[in-house]
């Protein structure tokens, strides 16, 4: 009996002892960026489907890049799968999309091996992501951060705005001109809180 008491009293006392070190782990790394921030040079682990596993994102020289938010659960964004890697291939160096997960490379590369398996994909994908997430919260997905050349964000948009016509009017002016931009509401916050913040 005493042995039992003294097994359970020492796990508690473990419990209690690493809750700190389990709080300062989930502490972010990163504040997010609101639209006409310029974001932090993030170091990108669990990089597949490019030349290196680990790369920064001013490492990509295209003069836009769309990240492109998804998980393997949201059926809206593997529906666009195909549009974004045709505009991929249509803008070649100028533009750079790149997919990215919270989900594990254990669920993720066979999922797009599966995927991709008789048209291979032109576009790298993040895995284990929590660096992306954090600088760009979002609710609903698919959800899409358009940034440019000097890590600027310009645009946060849904896959509607996703178009030839968007990239090509950022091409050519430097800016998303009357592009409609998302903004995803916090459900737990009411309206009417909402309305007087404005």
């Amino acid at each position: 009996m005493k042995k039992t008491i003294s097994i359970i009293a020492m796990a508690t006392l473990c419990l209690f002892f690493s809750a700190p070190s389990q709080a300062q782990s989930i502490t972010p790394a990163f504040k997010p960026v609101k639209i006409r921030g310029r974001i932090p040079d993030v170091t990108l682990t669990n990089v597949y489907n490019y030349e290196t596993t680990k790369t920064n994102l001013s490492d990509f020289k295209a003069k836009l890049i769309i990240l492109d938010f998804w998980t393997t659960s949201c059926t809206s964004c593997l529906a666009n799968f195909p549009k974004t890697e045709e505009l991929q291939k249509k803008y070649g160096g100028e533009v750079q999309f790149i997919k990215v997960t919270n989900q594990p490379k254990s669920e993720i590369l066979p999922f797009l091996e599966e995927l991709h398996e008789t048209q291979p994909s032109a576009i790298p994908v993040v895995t284990d992501d929590s660096a992306l997430h954090q600088l760009f919260p979002h609710i609903h997905l698919p959800h899409y951060v358009w940034l440019d050349q000097t890590g600027k964000v310009v645009a946060t948009t849904t896959a509607e705005q996703v178009t030839a016509e968007n990239v090509d009017y950022f091409l050519s002016n430097d800016n998303i001109g009357n592009m409609r931009v998302k903004v995803d509401m916090n459900n737990s916050k009411s309206l009417t809180s909402l309305l007087k913040k404005q």
